[in-house]
């Protein structure tokens, strides 16, 4: 790492200076020329992009882009622009930032990097930060910025013993042949590869999962229900809403584990919080229950308290 003299020495290089001059300017301010972003986007100033956004400058919304810019240009040049190891490094740093656009790009950016074909790629590298409509089908930003926060707070989460089929045979009355035969359909190496069809085939196999897999399958069915409440017959987005109430239906469904405390005692204090930001939307705007689980459980979790 360079000490302070060293990044003091850097930060005044004429570029650097012209770069925080125009920082200052007002963001109607006609660029210096039309590639201006693309001069500016490069992993020579990569820090310094991420301070001025930080900074809140007049010309936030310009860096802003550049920083979406750094991250596509990984794939559009194969790593010869920016390495990986040096993206890694500044999202790094921006999860360190109180900045909100920060906080998105970093979200925004690790999503892209796990999965960069659910994203529109041009999009994406000339700077924008608008999820692909086809796929993402999102009316409004803030399903947006909770799908984000539900992305981040499970990312890397495990599988545990039982998989989404054998699940979903437990839910039909089937056999251990079957279950065993169903397992084999289950070739997700993350949540994030599960396909939105299982989500849909298997709509009420949340209550026959183990803690560790309804941990793992959840963040999965939490996304799948904010992109589809709206436009789905499938009764997936009841179920999902349903598994974070305190109710006890061991009396019908014994086999079931749903509702047992070792489930939600899974989540860590991120993904409890991204579960109550899910759970307030929902009850805002679909399903009463979503309020009532909030009230019985995850109001602890709010933000506010």
């Amino acid at each position: 790492m360079s000490n302070p003299e060293e990044e003091a020495e850097i930060d005044a290089t004429p570029e650097n200076i012209r770069i925080r001059a125009w920082a200052k300017k007002d963001p109607n301010t006609e660029w210096v020329h039309q590639d201006w972003d693309m001069e500016v986007a490069q992993a020579k100033y990569a820090d310094l992009i991420l301070s001025l956004v930080e900074e809140d400058c007049p010309q936030s919304d310009f860096f802003v882009s550049c920083l979406y810019l750094l991250v596509g240009s990984y794939f559009t040049t194969n790593g010869k622009s920016i390495s990986r190891n040096q993206i890694d490094e500044l999202l790094s740093q921006g999860e360190q930032s109180k900045n909100q656009n920060v906080q998105h790009w970093v979200n925004r950016s690790r999503a892209f990097l796990l999965n960069p074909e659910k994203f529109g790629r041009n999009s994406w590298a000339e700077g924008g930060w608008a999820l692909d409509e086809h796929i993402w089908r999102l009316p409004d930003e803030e399903r947006v910025a909770i799908i984000e926060e539900i992305t981040a707070a499970f990312h890397g989460v495990p599988r545990g013993e039982i998989t989404l089929h054998e699940a979903d045979v437990w839910d039909n009355y089937g056999s251990e042949e079957e279950a065993e035969q169903a397992r084999s359909l289950d070739t997700d190496n993350c949540w994030e590869d599960i396909p939105e069809t299982w989500i849909e085939e298997c709509s009420s196999a949340l209550p026959f999962l183990d803690p560790q897999s309804w941990r793992y399958y959840i963040p999965a069915y939490m996304i799948w229900t904010l992109k589809n409440y709206e436009n789905s017959d499938s009764i997936a987005s009841e179920w999902t809403v349903y598994t974070f109430c305190m109710l006890n239906r061991s009396k019908h469904e014994p086999d079931s584990k749903e509702n047992d405390p070792e489930r939600f005692q899974q989540l860590n204090q991120k993904q409890s919080a991204a579960v109550y930001l899910f759970l307030k939307y929902m009850g805002e705007h679909y399903l009463d229950a979503a309020e009532e689980a909030i009230q019985q459980y995850w109001k602890k979790f709010s933000p506010a308290e």
